[in-house]
């Protein structure tokens, strides 16, 4: 499911709703959609890796530090990541929007 650029020219926003012109945001740009699932496959699989090394970490030096430098160490590489994950890609501001920092979360 792709965007319609059937009547879109280069200056009209573009229909994403990102607020950009369409020439300078999806342009040229790959319209089957396996790209952007490619990123996110990856950026997946970094997050998990992160995930796994802190875990191991924590316990390595739960292990040789002690449980509470372990744990906290451990704990806050896997809270980093999940933050990470969660704010990495923030949804797009709202196209008709009356304030410019309204964020569409899939309301009207």
């Amino acid at each position: 499911m792709g965007l319609n650029t059937d009547n879109v020219g280069r200056n009209h926003p573009c229909p994403c709703g990102s607020g950009n012109k369409y020439k300078n945001c999806h342009l040229g740009k790959e319209e089957d959609g396996d790209a952007g699932a490619n990123a996110v496959q990856s950026d997946s699989r970094v997050a998990v890796a992160i995930a796994v090394a802190g875990a191991i970490l924590g316990v390595v030096l739960g292990a040789t530090q002690g449980v509470d430098i372990g744990v906290g160490i451990g704990g806050g590489v896997v809270l980093a990541v999940g933050a990470w994950v969660v704010f990495r890609n923030p949804p797009p501001p709202r196209a008709g929007g009356s304030d410019p920092a309204a964020i569409n979360f899939g309301g009207s």
